[in-house]
């Protein structure tokens, strides 16, 4: 029989995240959730700007919040105009009260049409803190999808931030989404006085639980009237281990299949088979393949590595790889042993084959762990301007990058007219020392003489 749909009486998913998250935010620190492609990120974001949620968790006490959801693709430029024009709009877009306070109109107005460059950061302060002045609520920005923005929009917007926040600590907080933690995406110096804010307090968001993947999948039911039963769900959990986009993928064809099977074929005492004969589908089906290869381009080459030998019996596992997919759960324990979270990411890697190191020479920056590989070996320790550098020169790779470019990036640019060439090629030489089998005929890092460097990690 097909499974009854009544969902459970909270309503929602991602209670533990919710509740480990809305502890500190009652406590107004910020927090950044990371988590691996399409894990779910937004969608707990766009929980978290529910007033309803913070109810059912804070009771009373919710209503001195107030949380404002930002999703970054809504950027219209990925510049400093374009990021503080989208948080400006999304705080007038959060009811009547803010829509209509006239020192946030002038702001915006101001900030999108500017006299000047100065008016962009100044009308950004503005806005926000007559927010703050006006509002008897603390203000909860949540940032989704902030990957590429944080990459990628000047240092001074985030410092900008950072400086309201230090002002209003109390009454301002932020929540951040990405796909690796802040001080992995820009290790820039800048970018890191706003990571600071985040200090200790990154929440690694892990696929869906047994219980939640039930509740998406009878919310599927609801929505496709799909005739599940119970085996059906312990299925799609074992295959899509509770990632979200793989579940819904799962369902539909699932669904698809029960709906060109005869009622004999998919009955309980032959749904066993019936899904076994399903599992060619999963294997083939581009969509869910798609979302495995997300996963698995995200993996620095040690880590593909690891996973390729996982189930190799003279396999010797490095701990160091094993516990950085162990955190972002990639991996999980299971009867004390590390295991792909999915079996359909089992399956897609298991057609992988290991690269033949002895036949290739790579570099990778780690920037979870913060080494720098040479053939999946960590090369020696960098200090902090060598790994600025490398980081620089990793996120351009293959890509020409100037002496401006790297005086900005590694030193800051009020050290523009004190660094001079003879001090970049010193920290370019000490830096092939580390990374290059010969630093006297460098592979990896060359000269484009005149022009700059180019950093080749094959």
């Amino acid at each position: 029989m097909p499974l009854t749909l009544r969902l459970p009486d909270d309503g929602y998913m991602r209670r533990y995240d919710v509740e480990h998250i809305l502890r500190h935010l009652y406590q107004m620190q910020c927090v950044e959730i990371v988590g691996m492609s399409n894990v779910g990120k937004s969608a707990l974001l766009r929980l978290l700007a529910q007033p309803d949620v913070w109810v059912k968790e804070l009771g009373e006490a919710a209503h001195d919040f107030l949380p404002i959801y930002v999703d970054c693709n809504r950027i219209l430029d990925l510049t400093e105009q374009g990021f503080c024009e989208l948080v400006l709009r999304c705080l007038r877009e959060s009811g009547p009260a803010l829509a209509t306070l006239p020192e946030l109109a002038l702001a915006y107005e101001t900030l999108v049409a500017p006299a000047s460059d100065f008016q962009v950061p100044l009308s950004f302060s503005r806005g926000l803190t007559a927010v703050l002045a006006d509002e008897r609520r603390k203000v909860v920005l949540l940032f989704d999808e902030f990957d590429d923005p944080y990459q990628r929009v000047d240092a001074r917007v985030f410092l900008n931030l950072r400086g309201i926040q230090d002002r209003h600590s109390a009454q301002l907080a932020f929540v951040t989404a990405t796909g690796r933690p802040l001080t992995a995406l820009n290790p820039d110096g800048r970018h890191g006085e706003f990571a600071e804010l985040f200090s200790l307090r990154t929440w690694r968001l892990a696929p869906l639980t047994r219980s939640d993947t039930e509740q998406q999948v009878r919310r599927y039911m609801l929505a496709y009237e799909a005739p599940f039963v119970s085996a059906d769900i312990d299925f799609v959990f074992q295959w899509a281990g509770g990632h979200p986009r793989m579940v819904d993928g799962i369902c539909r064809l699932l669904q698809a299949a029960l709906e060109q099977t005869s009622a004999d074929e998919a009955a309980p005492a032959n749904r066993w088979q019936f899904q076994r004969n399903l599992i060619p589908t999963l294997r083939a089906d581009e969509y869910l393949t798609r979302e495995c290869r997300k996963i698995w381009d995200e993996c620095t080459p040690a880590e593909q590595n690891e996973l390729v030998a996982l189930n190799l019996a003279d396999h010797v596992a490095d701990p160091t790889v094993v516990d950085t997919l162990l955190r972002r759960h990639v991996l999980q324990r299971i009867e004390g042993r590390p295991q792909l979270f999915c079996r359909l990411l089992a399956e897609f890697v298991q057609g992988r084959t290991l690269p033949q190191a002895v036949e290739t020479t790579s570099l990778w920056v780690d920037a979870a762990s913060g080494n720098v590989l040479v053939n999946g070996a960590a090369v020696e320790t960098l200090t902090a301007l060598e790994y600025k550098l490398v980081m620089l020169l990793f996120q351009n790779r293959d890509k020409l990058v100037d002496k401006y470019q790297i005086v900005t990036s590694v030193w800051g640019e009020s050290y523009l007219n004190e660094v001079d060439d003879a001090r970049i090629e010193k920290l370019i030489s000490r830096l092939r020392q580390k990374i290059e089998p010969d630093p006297a005929n460098p592979r990896f890092l060359t000269t484009v003489r005149g022009r700059g460097y180019r950093l080749s990690v094959t």
